[in-house]
């Protein structure tokens, strides 16, 4: 008997019911997965209708990255599970997750020069322990382009975002990120794939997309687990 998967046997991410065999969810907590499907192809949005080529915001002021990859919307016991993996301690969640977006990371890496998970300012990573980004993109396992986890800083600790408008993150965001001096080499001329847990307005991968154009970045993406 494989004496690590008796001591430590797999269970749900969102209810820790114990599981038959590895996998993100259990068959009750699964059913409330919902993928993103019909999105606008810049910014993720969701659409009602298939036939706008992009949201009505993408089209007045689209965000500053080429585009927004996102498998999964966010909510249900899909929500439990991150916010789990970011206020609750639980990094082991990270790899338990990463069958449900794994693919979705290596296609979109497959357009990319360099992985950057957007950071957490230290004082957070300090408290929480890690980054749920970066974990998340190590978890993937084999990706065709190198991660790089030390590019990119966020220079002021910002306001929580939950509960704002999106003029209120976009503001709480304003000059957030700057890329490391003497990493700077790393990013000119690079394609750049940002990674994070969630994208609501778009406002994080923004700012930090912002960061990496003006250090000389070619073009910077963006891919989330889940799209609120």
């Amino acid at each position: 008997m494989d004496l690590l998967a008796w001591s430590h046997p797999p269970r749900c991410g969102a209810c820790d019911r114990r599981l038959p065999r590895r996998t993100p969810l259990c068959e009750g907590c699964a059913t409330s997965l919902y993928p993103l499907g019909v999105a606008c192809p810049r910014c993720a949005e969701p659409l009602e209708s298939p036939v706008a080529l992009l949201c009505r915001r993408c089209q007045r002021a689209p965000l500053p990255l080429a585009s927004i990859t996102a498998p999964w919307r966010f909510g249900g016991e899909l929500a439990t599970v991150l916010r789990r993996l970011k206020f609750a301690g639980r990094s082991d969640l990270a790899r338990s997750l990463a069958p449900l977006f794994r693919d979705d990371l290596i296609e979109a890496a497959g357009q990319a020069d360099l992985i950057v998970p957007v950071p957490l300012h230290w004082t957070r990573r300090l408290s929480r322990g890690y980054d749920q980004a970066a974990l998340l993109a190590a978890a993937a396992g084999r990706l065709p382009v190198r991660i790089e986890g030390q590019v990119l800083r966020r220079r002021r600790r910002t306001a929580a975002q939950t509960g704002q408008s999106a003029r209120a993150r976009e503001e709480n965001l304003r000059r957030a990120f700057t890329v490391i001096p003497r990493r700077r080499e790393q990013i000119v001329g690079r394609r750049i794939l940002l990674v994070d847990d969630v994208v609501t307005t778009g406002a994080t991968l923004a700012a930090a997309a912002r960061a990496l154009v003006a250090a000389g970045a070619t073009e910077v993406r963006g891919f989330a687990v889940a799209r609120a």
